[in-house]
């Protein structure tokens, strides 16, 4: 079959590639910051971080950490974005592909559900969990920044398709939101609390394609199902 919407270059939002424009010695600089502000505040929480640690543990002034970021909510919103760039390629990765709409599908329920379930995904979803009633601008970075970009993002896949004649006409949001339910299951909440901590790829697998066969008989279409 034709690759379809969900095989080729999807349009996306546009994503900014914190750093993207500086010189490569700030640039850096920046990426030195962003990694040890990520452990800090994975290994310390968000309260318990500050801007003269996160100089200390990068390796560089406390200057050089205000020249690029104003205060600790907009370096923390930073991280975020940095890493929801990595998911956008990711996603746009995973639809790529001259194989069925199955196989497409499932390739991207297996990027969403490994994105969702990355140690530093788990660990940072924690960190804003324990912190977000103390510093609600850190809930609110988190959201905006991750699971809205990636909402958003499966929105505009969906909708493709479903403009493409590949899915039923129906709201592409929803779709996107039913979707993430339905790959990560439970694993998520069980990572985030202890209760499962050695996750196998077998039972990941059999989640993932359980997932995608219930989104894949809602959404569907019929005539769609014959041909692939």
């Amino acid at each position: 079959m034709a690759p379809g919407y969900l095989g080729t270059n999807c349009t996306m939002s546009e994503v900014t590639n914190t750093g993207s424009s500086l010189r490569p010695r700030s640039r850096r600089k920046m990426t030195q910051i962003l990694a040890a502000a990520g452990q800090l505040f994975r290994e310390h929480g968000y309260g318990e971080t500050s801007m003269d640690a996160v100089a200390l543990r990068a390796g560089v002034s406390k200057a050089t950490v205000y020249a690029h970021f104003s205060d600790k909510r907009e370096l923390f919103s930073a991280i975020v974005s940095s890493e929801d760039a990595e998911r956008a390629r990711a996603l746009n990765e995973s639809v790529h592909g001259a194989d069925d709409l199955r196989a497409r599908l499932s390739r991207l329920g297996r990027a969403v559900f490994d994105l969702l379930m990355a140690p530093e995904t788990i660990a940072t979803h924690r960190v804003v969990a324990a912190e977000a009633a103390r510093f609600p601008e850190i809930g609110r970075a988190y959201y905006e920044n991750g699971a809205a970009r990636l909402l958003q993002r499966l929105e505009e896949i969906f909708a493709g398709a479903m403009a493409a004649g590949e899915l039923r006409t129906a709201h592409p949001r929803r779709a996107a939101e039913q979707f993430v339910g339905l790959v990560r299951g439970d694993l998520q909440l069980r990572a985030m609390l202890g209760v499962e901590t050695g996750i196998t790829k077998s039972l990941s697998d059999t989640v993932v394609r359980s997932g995608v066969d219930t989104f894949y008989r809602a959404y569907v279409l019929n005539e769609q199902r014959d041909r692939s």
